[in-house]
């Protein structure tokens, strides 16, 4: 009688305990999962700033972007060059 009692209170223990472990690692995963989805609509969002970030980048560094503002500022292209003295040489004859 008192195995049959000691088997009973065993395996109710092993099932109260089994049942509250199973209820944290729910709850764990649970609160993983919202978390995950945070962090997958916060990097969604990084990746579409980076994005708009890169079209700017790309636009401000096109060379009819650098000519327009070139032309603001009032840089004109240069006609002609202007050499201010004759090239010295590079080996001189001994």
């Amino acid at each position: 009688m008192k195995k049959l009692l000691f088997l009973f209170t065993g395996l109710l223990s092993i099932i109260i305990v089994l049942t509250i472990t199973r209820a944290v690692v729910s709850n764990t995963l649970s609160t993983s999962g919202i978390d995950l989805n945070r962090l997958d609509d916060e990097i969604h969002t990084y990746k579409r700033e980076t994005a708009l970030m890169e079209e700017k980048l790309l636009h401000a560094a096109a060379y009819t972007t650098l000519q327009e503002e070139a032309k603001k500022r009032g840089y004109e292209q240069a006609t002609s060059q202007i050499i201010l003295s004759s090239p010295i040489p590079m080996a001189l004859n001994r």
